[in-house]
């Protein structure tokens, strides 16, 4: 696997850990962006198409992070992003789900069962995602002032402002991308 390391690495892929985070928003010039998917695995088990929820009530790392650095905060969401696979979805307290939360105890990522249409018509099934759009949105940057230590209120407060921007962009343009006006944005 040594190929495929090297190959995400050299796109520009690396972990998100905090040494690295800290190394990549340090170095001196401009374009040195971090983009990371808050939600990780557990926002991937609760994935399925027609559903808009996102991970992030409880996830506040990166905003202490940002603190630190003064670095924006911008709030990204991709409409579609869910109907591209099908997942079989283990129910909370089933057998399924308990073997997940293990396995991502253990390891660090939860392997999730999906599946998509074949190769070469997209009513089998296969692995290759179904041919349905995927819009990403970008929102306006929230300043973020550098503070060496932020109190927790600090975080809160962009973090509550984090939440408030992906809310109002998700409802700016989800009519716009196949949504209806009653479709909701959940906040888990």
């Amino acid at each position: 696997m040594p190929f495929v390391r090297e190959y995400l690495i050299s796109a520009g892929i690396c972990p998100v850990r905090r040494d690295t985070i800290d190394y990549i928003l340090s170095k001196n010039g401009t374009g040195n962006a971090v983009v990371i998917v808050i939600g990780g695995t557990a926002e991937c088990l609760d994935c399925q198409p027609g559903k808009n929820s996102v991970t992030l009530k409880q996830r506040k790392g990166f905003v202490k992070i940002a603190l630190q650095h003064g670095a924006n905060l911008v709030p990204v969401y991709s409409f579609g992003e869910n109907n591209a696979y099908k997942q079989i979805e283990f129910d909370e307290g089933s057998w399924g789900r308990w073997l997940q939360r293990k396995f991502q105890k253990r390891i660090g990522f939860a392997p999730c069962l999906f599946y998509g249409c074949g190769f070469f018509f997209t009513d089998s099934w296969g692995f290759v995602p179904y041919p349905i759009p995927i819009t990403t949105v970008v929102g306006e940057p929230i300043a973020v002032p550098k503070m060496e230590q932020p109190t927790q209120k600090d975080v809160d407060l962009y973090h509550g402002m984090y939440l408030t921007s992906l809310q109002k962009l998700f409802d700016k343009y989800k009519t716009e991308f196949g949504l209806s006006e009653s479709d909701e944005l959940e906040i888990v």
